[in-house]
């Protein structure tokens, strides 16, 4: 396919700036959604901005008019009930790919994640998971990409861990043991701007992961280590976490949340049953300092 107009639903956040970079680049038009994407901050020049809800279709309808291909990228990890995750993982998702099928894309991208399944503890890895479903039901040929955390400058992942190991003194980590594979966000922008501008049919899943498999409390540790600080990382067991979340949802602006901790125990590496970027053509890098 020939990409010239693209439609990026969530398209304000990290992942959505650099694959919107990549795109103009290349001469694409690109269109920009979110609740409030006038107000968003650090987009490139040359987008076009297009506030809308995902549970409004009129609104949805009309960002995707005249798009050659949509990407799917609203998600969260943090929220008090199941209903918020159904309503961004799940009935956002659908709605959108219905849209697009109606409408006549050629292509259609869902960002879920790496540990997304129907069994898993977390209400945000279950909705991914019936999300992909949901999507490939109504839009047939569809490509779910599940992506590792992703890292790279200006990630909210890093900058939240440095800014709380420069103010405390020791930091409390939840899930010490999990395990994950961290994605450079070069790479991920890159895997979605090829699949977008691939011309045979895209492959069902895709896996973005990067070259090491890593112990969280580790992974911390390297970070730290970087940044010079001299933060002491202190393994929670996981009922001391949810004690400690539990104390924080009563607190308004709650840093943490109980299914966060809950997510926090599923591994994100990836699974040799499903194409990696590798099948893209792209050989993952280490993310930033972390080579």
């Amino acid at each position: 396919m020939t990409l010239q107009r693209a439609t990026l639903i969530g398209g304000t956040g990290f992942v959505g700036r650099a694959l919107i970079a990549r795109l103009l680049a290349d001469g694409v038009e690109v269109r920009a959604v979110a609740r409030n994407a006038e107000s968003a901050q650090e987009l490139p020049q040359g987008l076009e901005r297009r506030s809308a809800d995902v549970g409004d279709p009129q609104a949805l309808r009309e960002a995707l008019a005249g798009a050659d291909a949509a990407v799917y990228l609203p998600g969260q990890v943090q929220g008090r009930r199941r209903a918020d995750f159904l309503k961004l993982h799940v009935l956002g998702a659908q709605r959108c790919a219905e849209l697009a099928s109606e409408q006549g894309l050629t292509r259609f991208i869902y960002l879920s994640a790496l540990g997304a399944s129907r069994n898993a503890p977390a209400w945000s890895d279950q909705t991914k998971a019936e999300g992909e479903e949901r999507v490939r039901q109504a839009f047939p040929g569809a490509c779910i990409v599940r992506p590792s955390l992703v890292l790279g400058p200006g990630d909210h992942f890093s900058t939240d861990m440095l800014g709380l190991m420069r103010k405390l003194p020791i930091l409390p980590v939840i899930g010490p043991d999990t395990r994950v594979q961290p994605v450079h966000i070069d790479d991920l922008s890159q895997a979605l701007y090829g699949l977008l501008n691939q011309t045979s049919d895209p492959p069902p899943v895709i896996q973005a992961a990067g070259p090491k498999v890593w112990r969280l409390i580790d992974l911390l540790a390297a970070l730290r280590d970087q940044a010079g600080l001299r933060c002491r990382l202190l393994p929670l067991p996981h009922w001391a976490a949810m004690l400690l979340a539990s104390v924080a949802g009563l607190m308004p602006g709650a840093p943490i949340c109980r299914d966060q901790v809950r997510l926090m125990r599923t591994d994100k590496i990836a699974d040799p049953a499903h194409p990696d970027l590798t099948s893209l053509g792209i050989r993952p890098r280490h993310p930033p300092g972390l080579g």
